[in-house]
């Protein structure tokens, strides 16, 4: 595990679309719950972090939103403002040097356009890692994107589907899926990765992830390197 960092802070966002009729500049979705879990340096789960939030612009959760991650309307009745949830939240992240993780970009997006736009000062760590975008290269896979679920599959680490879509269950299985590529875990599966790619080739798959592309150690060193110099 990479020791550039006191703690890694995996993040997970579940959102609902606003009416077009309430659209607010950019801002076409509003945040109704944040999880994540807090990764030591040494890998271990040192705490987690699970609220609802209440949107401002929305008039309650969208239909497909309610499918997929089982929150309705009436859950969000007692929720907070996000002002108030990241208030919270960032003092749970505390003042130590810490990195966001999440799996893909959308989420640092999402947070980024609902502060601006809602004029809240988030008090985040600065460094956002996107580990959805290394995870193919380090299976070997020219897959440009690989779903949280494929990619626990791949890792073959146990999950329940009922549960998936809520954000600190989103937020726990991407910490594993971390943990073990930064320590090097991730056995291959083949048959996985062969059954799973039907519309594009798929390159040889390493024994251990640290064999993929100089490891992935190399790829945190380099990542510690650019931070260093844009710091």
């Amino acid at each position: 595990m990479n020791n550039a960092y006191a703690c890694n802070i995996v993040i997970d966002l579940e959102f609902t679309p606003i009416p077009k009729r309430m659209w607010q500049k950019a801002l076409r979705n509003e945040i109704i719950e944040i999880g994540a879990v807090k990764v030591g340096a040494d890998g271990s789960v040192l705490d987690e972090f699970s609220r609802l939030v209440k949107p401002e612009f929305a008039s309650g959760v969208a239909g497909k939103v309610h499918w997929l991650t089982g929150i309705g309307d009436e859950d969000l009745t007692c929720a907070r403002p996000l002002a108030e949830v990241l208030k919270e939240f960032s003092g749970w992240v505390g003042s130590g040097r810490a990195r966001m993780v999440t799996w893909s970009p959308a989420d640092k997006r999402q947070m980024d356009c609902e502060c601006a736009v809602k004029g809240i000062e988030a008090g985040l760590p600065v460094r956002w890692l996107d580990i959805q975008r290394l995870y193919p290269r380090l299976m070997g896979t020219r897959k440009r994107a690989v779903a949280l679920e494929e990619a626990a599959n791949w890792c073959g680490i146990e999950h329940d589907r009922g549960l998936a879509h809520r954000a600190l269950y989103d937020a726990q299985i991407t910490a594993e899926i971390f943990r073990m590529m930064a320590d090097g875990e991730c056995a291959a599966q083949r048959d996985a990765i062969d059954e799973g790619l039907k519309k594009g080739p798929v390159t040889s798959v390493c024994a251990s992830i640290g064999e993929c592309c100089g490891g992935l150690a190399d790829l945190f060193a380099a990542l510690v390197a650019q931070e260093a110099a844009a710091a």
